[in-house]
C-alpha cells in the first residue's frame, strides 16, 4: 500500500491489499485501513482504476440492507465499488469506467511537453 506523499488525498493499492466483503447476496472488495496511521484517502487507485469516496459510510456490523442495496445500484449503473474499513465504519468508494479523469488532460499535456524537443 502506498500513499501519495505530495497529497494525502490518494493511495495506490494492489489486489493483494484487498479482501472480499460479503454482504447478504453481494460481494465487494474492501481494504482494512485500521493499521494505517494516516486517515483514509479521498481516492484509492487499484490497477489503474481511480475509486473516489462517495460520502457514505456503513457500519462494519449491522449495516442492514442499505449496503447491499447501494452495491446493487452501483453495479446496475456500471460502476465498480470498493470499501475502506476504518474503526467500525466502511467508507464507500465508486469507480465509473466511463468518467473522464479531470487530472488526465493536465498529465497528458505535461508528458507531451516533456517529450517535445527543446527550442533552440
Amino acid at each position: 500500500m502506498t500513499t501519495d506523499t505530495a497529497h494525502d488525498t490518494s493511495a495506490e493499492l494492489t489486489m493483494d491489499d484487498l479482501y472480499v466483503l460479503g454482504a447478504d447476496d453481494v460481494e465487494a472488495f474492501a481494504v482494512n485501513w485500521n493499521e494505517e496511521p494516516s486517515p483514509p484517502p479521498f481516492h484509492v487507485i487499484v490497477d489503474g482504476r481511480k475509486f473516489s469516496y462517495v460520502g457514505q459510510t456503513y457500519l462494519v456490523r449491522g449495516y442492514g440492507a442499505e449496503l447491499p442495496d447501494w452495491v446493487k445500484a452501483e453495479d446496475a449503473a456500471g460502476h465498480l465499488v470498493l470499501f475502506v474499513e476504518r474503526a467500525d465504519r466502511l467508507l464507500a468508494y465508486s469507480y465509473d469506467p466511463t468518467a473522464v479523469d479531470e487530472d488526465e488532460p493536465a498529465e497528458a499535456a505535461a508528458a507531451e511537453a516533456a517529450e517535445a524537443p527543446a527550442a533552440e
